[in-house]
């Protein structure tokens, strides 16, 4: 039995299509994966920030380095409590991402977990009014590799 050319020509068009959607579908199960891994590997920490109680936290994150990093940050109070928390992320090179948290806490600090090089990662944390994009008062984070 022989096929035909155009049904030939639809049977394998219809394979490599069909394969290319799984494909596709595991790649986009990988990078939600990737987004869903909680990233904890190693943290880059602000020191402690004083506000006015009318002002808000906000944790900015810039990725210095070549390759795309995964993060998460934390905006924590002096005790340590979660005051804002932003789940894991890509944050592509050359891009920054923030988070703020707006609270009556006047003391705080910013955690901010990366999976790969912490080195690659400027973080620093602001007190600033809600109204206005500048920051009142900065502190930048450190990578403490002794953990």
């Amino acid at each position: 039995m022989f096929l035909s050319y155009k049904k030939i020509c639809a049977v394998i068009a219809l394979t490599v299509s069909s394969t290319g959607m799984v494909l596709a579908k595991d790649s986009e199960k990988k990078v939600d994966l990737a987004k869903e891994t909680e990233v904890s590997a190693q943290y880059i920490y602000t020191p402690a920030l004083q506000k006015d109680a009318s002002e808000m936290f906000t944790c900015r994150v810039v990725n210095i380095g070549k390759n795309d990093q995964y993060f998460d940050i934390a905006i924590l109070s002096s005790e340590g409590k979660p005051l804002e928390t932003q789940a894991g992320a890509k944050l592509p090179s050359g891009f920054t991402s923030s988070d703020s948290a707006k609270t009556k806490n006047t003391i705080g600090y910013c955690r901010v977990g990366v999976k790969g090089s912490p080195k690659d990662l400027l973080v620093s944390l602001c007190s600033q009014s809600a109204t206005s994009s500048s920051c009142n008062a900065v502190v930048t984070g450190q990578f403490n590799s002794a953990q």
